[in-house]
């Protein structure tokens, strides 16, 4: 079978992504080839965890094949392009403007088209694409969440960014405090953002909801660990389970530390209120994932 491979790790999967994997999809219409995107696990710093960016990259491709880096790290930059033409049958690659491939990242684009003329194999090489005069890229997307500027990662993404937890015990600090949470564990590989709290829309399997994600260290209260918990500010009939897209709209403040539960507990009033405003003025977005959309537009919700 021949192929058209898209190749990257497509973290986010973010504008520029979406842009490549059209790129493919419509090369390999045209070359009558299956799409193929071929991509590797992510161990730290993901923006969405391995599983769901795998769903979202079927949705654009026929196959998808995911390869450890370590099985690969050894080839030279002929031979990884070469293993594409002889395991998968590539026709042709796709490949975004900043890709480095092949032992210690030393192909890049122009080895790349070069060795496509010698070998008879079609190399598309994309022009970045620019978000606010600068070429998007998953990593001023990670730098900006690190700095709780959601809007700016927003515009790259083309969506909120998203956090993925599942629900876990917590020392219901929440409850006691009047604004009970759904506390969440994150997989290891996902990137953090910027510790405080955020307006969000969550979403689970038969449900979502509006609510304030709270990230941190929880300060207030020295002698308990740090936590990622949710208020929903309409709670459900029962506590979501299983696996929890949250979609960050916007960073309300820091993580900081108050002089009595109090005076948190008037704060969180507070970041309350702002939030209602926000969403006031925010539509519901989408799910970000497979499985959630499906169910929604299966009649979920009913308000999607």
């Amino acid at each position: 079978m021949s192929r058209v491979i898209a190749v990257g790790k497509f973290d986010g999967i973010h504008l520029g992504h979406r842009a490549l994997l059209r790129e493919g999809r419509g090369l390999s219409q045209t070359l009558d080839a299956s799409f193929m995107v071929f991509t590797f696990p992510l161990k730290r710093d993901a923006l969405i965890p391995n599983e769901v960016r795998y769903g979202l990259l079927r949705e654009h491709a026929d196959e998808v094949e995911v390869i450890p880096l370590s099985e690969i790290a050894s080839l030279s930059p002929d031979e990884f392009l070469e293993l594409l033409v002889r395991e998968y049958g590539a026709k042709a690659v796709v490949m975004g403007p900043g890709h480095r491939f092949g032992k210690g990242r030393s192909g890049d684009p122009d080895l790349a088209r070069g060795w496509g003329k010698g070998r008879g194999v079609t190399v598309r090489v994309l022009k970045p694409l620019l978000c606010q005069g600068r070429p998007i890229s998953s990593r001023h997307i990670r730098e900006a969440l690190r700095e709780g500027r959601v809007r700016e990662a927003r515009l790259s993404l083309g969506r909120y960014p998203a956090l993925y937890g599942t629900r876990i015990e917590g020392a219901k600090l929440g409850r006691t405090l009047g604004f009970p949470t759904v506390n969440l564990e994150l997989p290891g590989e996902i990137l953090r953002p910027k510790e405080g709290v955020y307006v969000a829309y969550s979403f689970w399997e038969d449900g979502w909801g509006k609510g304030l994600l709270y990230l941190g260290k929880r300060p207030t209260f020295p002698d308990l660990p740090p936590s990622c918990e949710i208020h929903l500010l309409d709670p459900p009939g029962r506590d979501p389970g299983g696996t929890i897209e949250v979609q960050l709209l916007e960073y309300l403040r820091g993580d900081i530390r108050f002089p009595s539960a109090e005076a948190l507990k008037e704060q969180i009033k507070a970041d309350i209120s702002r939030a209602k405003t926000i969403f006031g003025k925010t539509p519901v977005p989408r799910p970000l994932h497979p499985a959630f959309r499906k169910r929604f537009q299966n009649g979920g919700t009913g308000a999607l």
